[in-house]
């Protein structure tokens, strides 16, 4: 049976990596299969050199079952029609995760809430935040509620645009993964 996976948008990525918690990613759910796709690694994160090898290391590291993996863009004709549709009002990386989830029934994982939250609430497309993942790994003991604070502030100061908040303040976009 397929697991359902979470497909990685580029700001998600970037932000646990400023956070310095990309490591801990795969584990904070588990069950889900955490999923780069390669034309977002291509395209998005392989603009800096030293971010596209971060990733490569982290997944070189970190084999076995909790891990981050490249998932190659062959797009069916009817993603390919909603990649095409979604390209008029939206970047390259997020239409193409978008337009994936929408035809797999996989979870989206993108903080760009402003270009992605209405398009994937009108579609029936589960998405989570960064906060959200961390606020997962809060719940799930990945993370204490402190290294949670500190990872937001981490990536605040690295000039992410993310809410200022307190992880447990935090009310989560979905609380039922």
């Amino acid at each position: 049976m397929n697991r359902v996976k979470i497909i990685l948008d580029a700001d998600v990525v970037i932000d646990f990596i400023d956070g310095g918690r990309l490591s801990i990613l795969p584990n904070i759910l588990p069950a889900y299969d955490f999923v780069i796709l390669d034309i977002v690694m291509n395209q998005e994160l392989g603009k800096h050199a030293a971010t596209r090898q971060y990733i490569e290391r982290q997944i070189e590291w970190f084999k076995g079952p909790h891990n981050i993996s490249i998932l190659e863009w062959k797009p069916d004709q009817e993603t390919l029609r909603i990649y095409a549709q979604l390209l008029k009002t939206k970047g390259k990386g997020e239409s193409a995760c978008m337009a994936y989830c929408q035809t797999h029934n996989d979870v989206l994982a993108s903080c760009n809430l402003r270009d992605t939250k209405a398009y994937c609430e009108q579609n029936g497309i589960t998405f989570i935040t960064f906060l959200d993942l961390i606020w997962y790994a809060w719940q799930n003991k990945i993370l204490t509620e402190a290294e949670c604070d500190q990872c937001i502030q981490d990536v605040i100061k690295a000039g992410n645009n993310i809410p200022n908040i307190k992880i447990a303040e935090y009310i989560p976009t979905i609380s039922n993964l």
